[in-house]
């Protein structure tokens, strides 16, 4: 059993599924992924997964005869290992070009959507990603080369919601790159590579192929620091998370809240429940940037009202005798 078979059982065990229930494994076609589908097959056959495995599969149709092979491979790979694969075709350039918005975010929110609905399909509890720990440290340096706080510093997360019942899992969070190649070789297993991975236009590739390299020259084991130092942010922004949820309660208001109240909070907190209000408010956070919960920190401190805060993707923030509202884009007051 490999390193990362080893460590795949443990992460499994964590999360909570069903015996005799399902598993999906999003599979792209590389490295990563051929590893994770692999080694739950092994794990399975050896009665250590005692669930029933899918797979599945979504072409962005963004690399033209590219990603239709890496289409053609996951298909014969999940005949090879007697899995079923669902696999779909999205054009995820022309909606991210309809709807004016960032591509990769684009093409996370449709992947993600994707899995939701083979998830269903399956009857599925858990979705399975083959994030790293590579990919970890990764995300965390380029997202503090963009600023961000508390929540960005602590990485991807191991567990989320994916869609009305299942959960998005990463088991190798805690796998290096070095292992799942090591796994590849073990067992002489054949990986696509996808071609974007090596363009140095993209931050991340840039951060993985100078970045790191250089990093690991003043500490060789650099990934792995900055993972335990995402690990003790996590701790302490959950934490303040807490706090902030029952500062909201104390501050919500039939109509929004009191910013006099609210102003007597630490910044932390006061920026963790505006954030918190707003997602409430409007379904999500898409767009609402630091520099929009600025604004409204803005709107606290001032004794006087009349000021208008307009956020992105509709929906506005007034204070309005001590009281901080949001309303929605057709006029209405949506009650906080």
């Amino acid at each position: 059993m490999t390193r990362l078979e080893q460590k795949l059982k443990s992460a499994l065990w964590q999360f909570d599924g069903e015996k005799d229930s399902a598993l999906v494994v999003a599979i792209s076609g590389g490295a990563d992924s051929v590893s994770l589908l692999d080694a739950c097959v092994r794990l399975h056959q050896r009665g250590k997964l005692p669930v029933k495995i899918f797979a599945a599969h979504l072409n962005h149709l963004l690399r033209g005869e590219e990603s239709d092979d890496d289409e053609a491979f996951v298909r014969r790979l999940a005949e090879k290992r007697g899995v079923e694969c669902l696999i779909e075709r999205i054009a995820v350039a022309d909606f991210a070009r309809t709807a004016k918005r960032n591509l990769e975010a684009t093409a996370r929110r449709i992947r993600y959507d994707f899995l939701a609905r083979v998830a269903g399909k399956f009857g599925a509890k858990l979705v399975c990603t083959a994030h790293t720990l590579d990919d970890q440290a990764e995300t965390i340096l380029m997202r503090l080369l963009r600023g961000t706080g508390a929540e960005g510093l602590r990485g991807i997360r191991e567990v989320s919601p994916l869609g009305k019942t299942a959960k998005l899992v990463r088991p190798m969070l805690r796998v290096s790159r070095a292992e799942v190649l090591a796994h590849c070789t073990t067992y002489d297993l054949e990986f696509r590579q996808d071609s974007s991975n090596f363009s140095p236009e993209l931050t991340r590739n840039r951060i993985r192929h100078d970045l790191i390299p250089l990093l690991q020259k003043f500490n060789r084991r650099s990934n792995e620091a900055i993972i335990r130092t995402a690990e003790l942010i996590a701790s302490d922004d959950d934490c303040l998370g807490q706090v902030a949820a029952r500062a909201l309660a104390e501050v919500r208001m039939d109509i929004g809240l009191n910013a006099k109240l609210l102003k007597t909070y630490h910044l932390a907190i006061q920026r963790r429940v505006l954030r918190l209000w707003l997602e409430e408010a409007r379904g999500d956070l898409l767009r609402i940037d630091a520099v929009h919960i600025s604004a409204l920190e803005s709107l606290i401190q001032r004794p006087e009202g009349g000021r208008v805060i307009e956020l992105p993707g509709g929906g506005q923030v007034r204070r309005k005798s001590g009281v901080l509202e949001f309303t929605c884009e057709q006029g209405k007051d949506r009650q906080s």
